[in-house]
Formats: C-alpha cells, structure tokens, sequence
C-alpha cells in the first residue's frame, strides 16, 4: 500500500512538472487597451474586459502560441505605458503622427464616426452639409490624421477638444453646430443622459483604420501577429468576429433576441431531458443507459452536422456573398484564381472573363501603369492599405474605388488576396469627400514619380558604374605601358652599363607609377561625381601637357614626331581628372597619326566670348564628320581595331570629365588630314 502511495504521489509530480513546462514555452505578451471604447474593447459591468478586440485576441493567442495578458485602462494612461515599454501590443487607429512611435500590422477593422446634432436641428446626410459649421472633434492624432486627408477640403471651423463629453457638452450650450466624433466614445455618453437633447445623426464614416501596433524595432513580433491575422482573415474567422460585435444595433438587437431564444430552447430541452431520465429510471436501468448513448450520438451528430454548415455558411458570407469587391491572385504568375459576385458586378465582366485569365491582360480595366505601380508598392511593403485606385467597367464608365491587399499562402503557393471597396457614388455625393479622395490620389502619384525618378537614377548610375568599370582597365593601360617599356629601356641601360641613363629610367617608371595612383584616385572620384564637389585649383597647363606627353613615349618610339607646345593660359579645374584628358587627347594625336613622317602634335589655346578653348591637332588619319557623334559614346570606334588599337572609351570619359567641370568638348576632322580636338573647362556664362 505504502509502495503504490508512492507511485501515485510521482506521478502526480511528473504530470504537474510537464503542466509547468508545457505552460513556461507558452510567450506571454502585455497587452493594453481602451477601458472606454466599446464595442471594440471595455471593461464590463463586473470590471471584466470584452469586445471585439478582447474575443479576437482569445482567438489570435492559441493560433500563435501566445497568451495576452489583457489590462485596459484609459487611453491615455494606456499610450504612456506602450511608449514607456510597459506594454507589447496595442490596438489603436493607425495615423502618420503615430508611426513615429509604433510599428502597425495592417488595418482589420474601421471605428465608425457619427454627426451629433442638437434635437431641434436637421440631421446631416454628408460633409457637404457641415460645410460652414462650428465641428467640435476630438484633439486626438487619429482625428488630426483624419482631417489632413479626408477631411482637407472641409474649411470648419473645428474646434478640438480633449474628450468626446466636453464635445457634446459644446454642442449641447451652442459652442459648436456638430460634433463630429467616434461612436465608440460618444454612444455611450448618450446613453446614460451625459448631453440631453443631443442626438446622433444616422451618417456613419469609416474614415480610420484600427490595427494592431508593436514598438518600433519589434518587426519580428509585427510580423508575427500580421501572419495571424492573415489566417484568420482566410478562414473567415475575423469576418465572423467583425459581424458579431461591428454590426448595426439592430442586427445586435437581433442577435441578442436570437441568443435568449436559443437560451430558452436550451433550457427546455434540459429540462425535457430530465423528465425523460426519470421515467427512464422507472423503466429500468438499462433502457435509460441505451437511450442516454442514443442521444447523446444524436446530439453529437446534428452538432457536428450544424457546425459544417455554419463553416460553409461563414465561408460564403465571407467571401462569395461579401458586400465589397475580392478576388485572389496568384502572386507569381499574375493570374486571377477567384473572385466574388461583387468583384464582378464591380467591373460588369462575366467570370471567364476574368477568373483564370492573367491581370496584366486586363488592360482596359486597370491602367498598366497604375498597376505595375501597386504591384512594386505590394512588394516593397508586404501589403496595401485604402490605396486610391480608378477603374474602368466594361462599358467604359470609371468607377473609383480604394484596394487593400495582402499576401497569404493557399497550399503553399503564395496568393495576393485583394478587396475592393466602390466609393463612386458616395463620392458623388459629398464634394468635400471627393476632395479629399483627390488629396489622397494626388498624394500617391507623387510618391509614385518620386520613386519612378530614382529607380531612373539609380539606371543610369548603374550604366554609368558599367562604363566605369571598363574605363579603368583603358586608361589604366597607358602608364602601364609606359611602366614596361621603361622596363625593358632599363633592362638594356644596365646591361650596357649606361647607369645614369638606368637611372632616369627608373625615374621615368617612378612617375608613371605615381601618375596611375593618382588616376586611379581621380577615377574613384568621377564615380562618385553626384556625391563629390570637384576639387578646383589652379592647372599649370603647360607643365601637364609636357609631363602627359612624357609617359606617351612608347607610343612614338621609332618613329619622327614633331612636338610643339604654345604658351597656354592656367585653367580652374580637378588636376588629376584634366589629366586624364590631356593624357586620351595627346595619347589619340599619337596613336592616329601613325604612318606620317613626320607626324605633327601641337598644342595652342585661344578664347572667345564661351571662355579659354584648348586644342590639340595632328595630321594623323581623320575621320568622316558625318560620323562625328559616335565617338563619344562609350566603345564606339571609327576605325578598325586591326589598324589602331583601343576600346573606344577615352573620348566618353573626355566628355564626362568636361561636362562634369561644366564645360564643353568638340571635334573637327576630315580623312587624310587630321583632327583637331578643343575643350573648355569654364562654365557657360549666366545669360548665354
């Protein structure tokens, strides 16, 4: 007996050890809401929180593996402790003002705002008739979210207050014409006799988006709870949710009736049940057993009969008979894999028409261009939220609609699920909405240039790095070259024993050395041109001339040239990047003027009302003018490369030192006669 008291008392050990470690795997979160904002979170009569915030965390938790540690205070005691790191998650309307300090998941449901009028005056059917009236609002960041965007072309006046009593307060003295506030707040201030003779218009205005919200650098968590959101969006879960507590209250109404009906019923069937047990009981033991176990097979059969047809039924609420416009888009190949009767009513197309078939081939229904915009807006962002977007039916009529759409796995091939919501005619309605549906439209085409000018610019930085690259192993090769063939001169000196002249070698090669670090530098830099102011300075032009025409000896060895060098004035330019002109200029006159004797280089200057031009002619081969705007694009040539080695790179490079001193390079040339080249490194003057 002792023994077997022992085996129990360990196993009762073990199974609360494994209850303790199964609960410590379990993440806790802290999360913090509104005790005041029914019906999406409050504190109930016996101080307990509910709503639809509080059931869909009851939901959201065992899907992810969590456990929310639920406190509701006032809003603002509640902000403070997310903002002071006291609380991990949030659930507040997503504004500008607030992503400062908040990373959001995307929106899952829209607090409802509402006109409050005083009893004796008429009720407001838009924001076209609040035009001119004093609109007392709350001094909050959602409401001054609210009126920077959709509310812009309402002039007011508004008058901010801290709370939605003082707002109804200053409606019921005269202070204000309307309040303008959300239900959340203001509903149940009128219900308990807080404003008398105030009452609430029948506009409601899904103006605001209520998300979930982490802090800043808890991307991980974000991402996290948005993957649980997804899900439960797919499986209709949220919609259910969203129907339950975000209804009208008459469909509450009617709810609450219906579950004091099935209340009842319930009741009574226990209390058949019990009646029944009795009189089984006097029948005998057995008959009662065999009819309990019928019964409760029953039960569990019409349950799980009735719990299939409440999924289906949630399932074709959710979507198929879903007010607003969805479709489901295969995220790699484009193609439409379903949309609802409304989609299709949306755009007046038939569903082979559009179901199967790829969105890029629906050009005449969405704009390409506005399209390619969301598709590279989805990927940037992982999703979409009330983005303005036009369409156009069949019949050609526009319709404007806002798209929000996020990403979710079906069978584990990624999915973009899409939902439409038409406000043409809620537009036409309310000039001031539309006013601030165009705010919105303009604001995103903005973004949308903005982003289309970067992406063509980092193009054509990128062509431009291209260039570079190809530039470096070109003009890297002249001082290379003149590194070998002062190699091979010294090798020859000293087994001469000519060593003084080894030795101005081997100062020549030092030179050259020194010379291809330094355009190497000055390659780095034009790389970095956007970035990097030029690094003016006073250019001893003649003095480079000489020095460049110096590393040029290798291409002119064995042959007669005549060198001649004017006086030329001192430029204002980078000396390392002129460098590198002289060096492509002179080292051209050399190259193509092989075959002459004697060949003729010269170097002179002269100016004119542009400023200080220099040249270099030659007699070399020449070129045919007609063909003259080739040769500054990059590896263009006009001569065969079996006669003139080269890559074609040096004149583009030449054109960009120049242009990037604000200056100007030309060519004049004719076959058999020779090129002139001139350039310019001073600015066009102000005025020309």
């Amino acid at each position: 007996m002792k023994k077997r008291s022992l085996l129990v008392g360990a196993g009762l050990v073990v199974g609360v050890l494994g209850a303790v470690g199964a609960r410590a795997q379990v993440q806790r979160l802290r999360y913090g809401g509104d005790s005041a904002f029914a019906p999406f979170e409050s504190l109930d009569a016996a101080g307990q929180p509910h709503g639809f915030q509080i059931d869909l965390l009851g939901v959201l938790g065992p899907l992810l593996g969590v456990e929310f540690d639920i406190r509701l205070r006032p809003w603002a005691q509640t902000e403070q402790a997310f903002r002071d790191g006291q609380v991990d998650v949030v659930g507040m309307v997503d504004t500008t003002e607030r992503r400062a300090w908040a990373l959001f998941t995307h929106g899952h449901a829209t607090p409802a705002l509402a006109v409050y009028r005083r009893a004796a005056d008429p009720d407001r059917q838009g924001l076209t008739d609040l035009a001119g009236l004093r609109i007392a609002v709350l001094d909050s960041a959602p409401m001054r979210d609210t009126r920077a965007t959709w509310l812009a072309g309402l002039a007011g006046p508004f008058v901010p207050l801290p709370d939605a009593a003082q707002a109804l307060a200053a409606v019921q003295q005269g202070r204000a014409d309307v309040a303008l506030l959300p239900r959340a707040y203001a509903d149940p201030l009128l219900t308990d006799g807080t404003a008398p003779g105030v009452l609430a218009g029948p506009l409601n205005l899904p103006l605001q988006t209520y998300a979930l919200a982490v802090a800043p650098g808890r991307s991980d968590l974000q991402q996290h709870l948005q993957q649980g959101l997804r899900t439960l969006e797919a499986d209709g879960r949220l919609e259910a949710l969203r129907t339950r507590w975000l209804s009208s209250h008459q469909a509450v109404a009617a709810q609450q009736l219906l579950t004091r009906g099935l209340a009842d019923q319930r009741s009574l069937t226990w209390e058949v049940g019990a009646a029944g047990g009795a009189a089984a009981v006097l029948l005998g033991a057995g008959l009662w057993w065999r009819g309990r176990r019928i019964k409760a097979e029953r039960q569990a059969r019409q349950a799980a009969e009735t719990a299939l047809q409440q999924a289906e039924q949630l399932l074709q609420h959710s979507f198929a008979q879903h007010p607003d416009a969805m479709l489901l888009v295969e995220r790699g190949s484009g193609v439409v894999r379903d949309a609802n009767a409304a989609l299709l009513a949306l755009l007046g197309l038939p569903a082979p028409a559009l179901i199967g078939k790829p969105l890029a081939a629906l050009d005449g229904v969405v704009d390409a261009l506005a399209l390619r915009h969301l598709v590279q807006t989805l990927a940037d962002a992982g999703r979409l939220d009330t983005v303005p977007l036009q369409l156009r039916r069949a019949d050609g009529s526009p319709r404007d609609a806002l798209v929000s759409a996020d990403m979710l796995t079906v069978g584990g091939v990624p999915h973009v699920f899409c939902l439409l919501r038409d406000i043409t005619e809620q537009l036409a309605r309310d000039a001031l909405l539309r006013q601030g549906y165009d705010t919105l439209a303009g604001q995103l085409a903005l973004v949308r240039a903005e982003r289309d000018v970067a992406q063509a610019s980092q193009a054509q930085a990128e062509g431009r790095l291209h260039d570079f690259t190809r530039a470096v192993s070109h003009d890297l090769k002249t001082p290379l070259n003149a590194l070998q063939g002062f190699a091979g001169l010294l090798r020859l000196r000293l087994q001469a024993g000519h060593v003084q002249e080894a030795l101005q070698h081997a100062q020549r090669m030092d030179a050259a050395a020194r010379r291809m670090a330094a355009m190497v530098d000055g390659l780095g830099r034009l790389a970095r041109v956007d970035q990097l102011p030029l690094q003016r300075q006073r250019v001893d032009m003649v003095q480079l001339v000489k020095d460049t025409w110096m590393l040029l000896q290798p291409l002119r060895a064995d042959r007669r040239v005549e060198f001649h060098v004017d006086v030329l004035p001192p430029a204002q330019g980078d000396p390392d990047l002129v460098a590198q002109v002289w060096q492509n200029l002179l080292g051209n006159a050399a190259k193509y003027s092989v075959g002459r004797d004697p060949a003729r280089v010269g170097v002179s200057s002269h100016q004119d009302a542009r400023g200080t031009w220099y040249r270099v002619a030659d007699n070399g081969a020449g070129f045919d003018m007609a063909a003259a705007g080739q040769l500054f694009m990059p590896f263009r040539r006009l001569h065969d490369g079996s006669q003139f080695e080269g890559t074609g790179i040096g004149l583009s490079l030449v054109r960009r030192i120049v242009d990037h001193h604000g200056g100007e390079v030309r060519l004049r040339s004719a076959p058999g006669v020779g090129t002139v080249a001139e350039f310019t490194l001073d600015p066009v003057p102000a005025g020309q």
